[in-house]
């Protein structure tokens, strides 16, 4: 449709994510069957899709996603001067209030990852290093994704993250047992012939497929009774799961807040002690990190 095609154009142009853009296209595409002319929508048809997505048994927040989605197309509607309102906004603020607490994700205990790495058969470099990877350095899926071969500097122990929108700072740390897994898995990688240079790579040298992290993850979980891939957003175990188990492991270290943000790859601008006049020094951070992080190969 046409009206879908401006609207991506004009999300890429505003320098939303693939992953953004993919996810609104999708909600705006199921709307605009159902309501194929929105300049004639109103708050009682939004009242009536709202129903129409519960009816499906859409989780609420697949519902506010849909919401947000199609709140931005009325919004890039506004700005090409073909509607005058955003029937969306009253709809959002009255039923799919955001300000609740969201739903937990699963975050899991050091017993739970060690546990979860044990069962890896150690011949298997590539799981075993990207479940320890994760819970080693909070890097986001996508980021992880991205990382070529030259991204892993093993004589300095040091990770260069790839230029991503919400990483803000690129350097990471590598300890003694993800150093002693990198280097087995880059031998066994030259081994299969690679044929990208993207650090990850299936059996045929080609780069790992997207939902493969996820997969690998729930595969050794499920048995372990860590992950339920049906059940709610706490009882399934995600890459994005090992972010918040990094930064729960280093807080009880004792950890610097400042250094988990650093190590996390977050913004640091928004505190006083951070602002783009202050340098950190990385050898501080590195030896901080190494004291921190724990050991998960038992």
């Amino acid at each position: 449709m046409e009206l879908i095609q401006e609207y991506l154009n004009d999300l890429k142009l505003r320098g939303r994510t693939l992953r953004t853009i993919q996810g609104y296209k999708s909600s705006s595409l199921e709307f605009l069957n159902y309501f194929p002319e929105p300049e004639k929508v109103g708050k009682m048809e939004m009242l009536e899709y709202l129903q129409h997505l519960k009816d499906k048994n859409k989780r609420n927040s697949t519902i506010q996603r849909d919401f947000s989605a199609i709140s931005g197309l009325y919004d890039y509607l506004i700005f090409m001067e073909r509607v005058n309102v955003n029937p969306v906004l009253q709809i959002r603020t009255r039923y799919l209030d955001q300000s609740e607490e969201p739903e937990r994700r699963f975050i899991p205990d050091i017993k739970d990852v060690r546990r979860l790495i044990a069962s890896i058969e150690p011949e298997l470099a590539l799981e075993r290093t990207i479940v320890t990877f994760l819970a080693k350095t909070a890097g986001r899926k996508g980021e992880f994704l991205a990382l070529k071969e030259d991204d892993i500097n093993l004589k300095r122990d040091e990770i260069y993250w790839p230029n991503k929108k919400k990483r803000k700072i690129r350097l990471g740390f590598i300890d003694p047992e993800l150093h002693d897994l990198l280097e087995e898995y880059l031998i066994r990688r030259e081994g299969k012939k690679p044929k990208t240079d993207y650090l990850w790579i299936n059996d045929n040298g080609y780069r790992i497929h997207k939902d493969y992290v996820n997969a690998v993850i729930q595969h050794y979980a499920k048995p372990l009774g860590l992950h339920d891939h049906h059940g709610p957003l706490h009882a399934r175990l995600t890459a994005h799961c090992f972010r918040g188990f990094f930064t729960t492991q280093m807080q009880r270290a004792g950890m610097q807040e400042v250094y988990i943000k650093w190590l996390r790859g977050d913004s640091l601008k928004k505190k006083t002690w951070a602002n783009n006049y202050l340098e950190f020094d990385q050898e501080l951070v590195r030896k901080e990190y190494l004291s921190c992080v724990p050991e998960l190969i038992m």
